[in-house]
This record gives C-alpha cells, structure tokens and sequence, in this order.
C-alpha cells in the first residue's frame, strides 16, 4: 500500500470561504448577511465567557474597543449577569445545584424511551 504524503495547506481564497460558509448556512435556512465573519462574535463571546483579559480578546481578533463592543460583544456586564443569576463574579468555575439532583427512573424511562435499545 503506497501512503501519499500530507498535503501541504494553502490560502484558502475569500470568496471560497463565503461560498462554503453560505452553503453550511442555507442547509438549516440560516439567513446571515456578513457570512465570513460569523465566527467573530462568537469567538469573543466565548473568551469573555472563559473570563479571558479583555487585552487579550482584543489581540486574538485584531480589533479596536469600538468594534468588538459594538459589533461582537453583548451589551451586558458578565460580572452583573453572573451576580443576578446567583454565581459568584469571581472565577471560572461555576456550581449547579440541579445538576447534582439524579432524576427517578421512571422519567428516564419516558424521556429516553429508546436509551435501552
């Protein structure tokens, strides 16, 4: 059996990029206008949802203050939202009370009818 090398990765072009984002996309009819910059907010929600340095989000997508907070940040301070819900504003780890509770078999059983098969 002849192995063929790895390929070597190339720049992948812009409009590929769009073109493959938008085919991803209209699959579950998700309609998007800025296709390739879907990752962005996203990206910076989840940093900021790790407690990531503000400095540091800023760096990893080369923005300014005034872009990532008023294009991929949610208006909301964390800290404050964390606080109201009950959690610590200190901290990357968080406890759920409910997530300890073990629901009776019987439910299992209803919820996940097939889980036995």
């Amino acid at each position: 059996m002849k192995i063929k090398p790895p390929r070597q990765a190339q720049e992948w072009s812009y409009s590929s990029r769009r073109e493959s984002i938008g085919k991803a996309l209209s699959s579950p009819s998700i309609r998007y206008n800025k296709k390739t910059h879907i990752n962005c907010g996203s990206s910076a929600r989840m940093a900021g949802n790790v407690c990531a340095n503000m400095d540091q989000i800023l760096h990893q997508g080369r923005w300014n203050n005034t872009t990532i907070n008023g294009a991929y940040l949610t208006n909301l301070p964390r800290e404050l939202v964390q606080s109201l819900a009950g959690f610590p504003t200190y901290g990357r780890f968080f406890y759920l009370a409910r997530a300890a509770l073990n629901p009776p078999t019987s439910l299992c059983k209803k919820l996940f009818a097939a889980i036995g098969e």
